[in-house]
């Protein structure tokens, strides 16, 4: 499981996360990882730490569950700066899904930025 709130005001994501949910900070220059602790959650949870990052007007949050191959890089995606995260997420759904697990995948992005 994780929690992310995106502050667009202050530039500012805080982000919570338990398990194996993949979770990052995309812009055009730079990947930051956003570190989730080891647990289940309603079985064994030994630490809840809420984490705060830097976010700019073209940052990209991509969080993933393991069903996601971690090995997506969206440089490999010319433009895809410019298109909808619905479609980001159904870009990288189609190109790293683990064929034997479950996948859940979600983008989020700045409104003005997310126009086709």
């Amino acid at each position: 499981m994780a929690v992310a709130s995106l502050h667009f005001e202050t530039q500012l994501v805080s982000f919570a996360g338990v398990g194996n949910i993949g979770s990052s900070i995309v812009t055009p220059e730079a990947s930051r990882g956003l570190a989730s602790h080891n647990g289940t959650v309603g079985h064994q949870l030994h630490r809840i730490q809420e984490f705060t990052f830097p976010w700019s007007a073209n940052s990209i949050l991509v969080m993933y569950s393991d069903g996601l191959k971690s090995s997506w890089d969206l440089k490999s995606y010319p433009g895809i700066w410019s298109k909808h995260p619905g479609l980001i997420a159904a870009i990288l759904y189609r190109d790293f899904t683990r064929e034997r697990d479950d996948v859940t995948v979600l983008v989020a992005k700045n409104r003005s930025e997310a126009t086709s």
